[in-house]
């Protein structure tokens, strides 16, 4: 019993949330829409942010002005700097470098190598005995790594005197291949270019925009392409956009006519009073803000009362209901009061008119909460208004007090 009644607790608490969300939800969209006094992007840059943007001077700590070198205990090596480096010793360990300028590997490297930097050169003296792991604008490899490399780069050139051991993992925009490659090749590109001296082993996944002529015998496995080019539809896109519009805005339609239906068959004072909204326009503004967040409130509290526990279930109960019903519940109080203004003018039967002016505000109000800001602010509007109407039916008036 204990568990149940902390599940119906924090459904309680849910709902409440649910409930303020609607008014938050205008609130939210309208900050996302308030664009950054901070600073104007103008319309003719590069919105996507450039290889060197990000290993510009910037993108490294104005105290950095010239080299941090460390090496642990164990043998590896960190540097992060502003100029250019090149590392012609021997190490022991692992490689961790970050670089605005150009990185330059001419030795013979025991462990693994980690680089960010403009620009990268593995030279035919080097040799990396585990794998490289780099991201770089420009990236050349002369020199030898004895398992597997991992690049990302704007150009690519693995040279003629070069081999990778193990696989090439390589995501760049303009490719050469003119070296070794001992197991398998998975790389991406715009470009890709296989020269005479490149063999790779084993098998080559490749992606670009069409697929290229190979040179005979430089596979020894199986050859997979993929194109890399995404081809978006627009009118397609369009198309079942419209569709999922137009499904929506026929379903509410649908909805809020069996709302109505209902409703008039049970003679419900919400048909009646209708034709007194004006009237009573403050009043529902304050009951609906009142039931909007007081309710749920109220709700949590008679949870924990004896004796009117039970109560608090059906509560809860009729607040979810009111709030799937609220925006309708004004549409249809509209739609009443335009139907009953225009009974002169088209002289139907009352229900249709009604009906025919429901469809009418049903497809208005679907189409204008399309429009940012404003639809929310029209759905918040529509919710007020909506429990507004509906506690006040519920609420005893002066006549039958009497």
């Amino acid at each position: 019993m204990n568990i149940m009644k902390k599940s119906i607790v924090i459904l309680m608490i849910f709902t409440f949330l649910m409930s303020l969300n609607i008014i938050s939800k205008a609130e939210n969209e309208i900050e996302e829409n308030i664009p950054d006094i901070n600073g104007d992007i103008d319309n003719n840059d590069d919105i996507n942010a450039s290889l060197d943007d990000i290993l510009s001077n910037n993108g490294i700590p104005s105290e950095f002005n010239s080299v941090i070198e460390k090496s642990d205990s164990d043998g590896n090596y960190f540097n992060i700097s502003k100029n250019s480096i090149t590392l012609d010793q021997e190490f022991s360990g692992d490689v961790f470098i970050m670089c605005a300028d150009k990185v330059t590997i001419d030795s013979y490297v025991s462990g693994n190598v980690f680089i960010c930097a403009n620009e990268v050169e593995i030279t035919k003296n080097a040799e990396i005995t585990s794998s490289m792991f780099c991201i770089a604008k420009d990236m050349k490899i002369n020199g030898g790594i004895d398992l597997n490399a991992y690049c990302i780069a704007g150009n690519f050139n693995l040279g003629e005197n070069s081999y990778i051991s193990k696989n090439l993992y390589l995501s760049a925009q303009n490719i050469s291949l003119d070296g070794l490659i001992e197991t398998n090749a998975m790389i991406s590109g715009d470009s890709i270019e296989f020269k005479e001296n490149c063999i790779i082993q084993g098998n080559l996944n490749y992606s670009a925009p069409k697929e290229i002529e190979i040179p005979e015998n430089t596979v020894g496995g199986i050859v997979s392409f993929s194109n890399n080019t995404i081809n978006v539809n627009i009118q397609d896109v369009a198309k079942q956009r419209v569709k999922q519009i137009v499904f929506n805005i026929i379903s509410y339609v649908v909805f809020g006519i069996i709302v109505f239906l209902i409703l008039n068959a049970l003679k419900s004072k919400l048909i009646k009073n209708a034709s007194d909204f004006r009237s009573n326009i403050g009043k529902y503004i304050l009951f609906g803000l009142l039931g909007l967040i007081i309710t749920p409130i109220l709700n949590v509290i008679l949870f924990f009362i004896p004796f009117v526990s039970r109560f608090a279930f059906v509560v809860l109960g009729i607040y979810i209901l009111v709030l799937i019903l609220a925006s309708i519940t004004t549409i249809i109080t509209l739609s009443k009061i335009c139907a009953d203004k225009f009974k002169d003018k088209i002289k139907i039967n009352d229900i249709i008119r009604t009906i025919i002016f429901i469809t009418l505000f049903c497809i208005a109000y679907k189409l204008l909460k399309l429009i940012p800001i404003f639809g929310a602010l029209l759905t918040l509007i529509t919710v007020i208004f909506g429990i507004g109407i509906a506690i006040k039916n519920i609420l005893p008036t002066k006549e039958q007090n009497q």
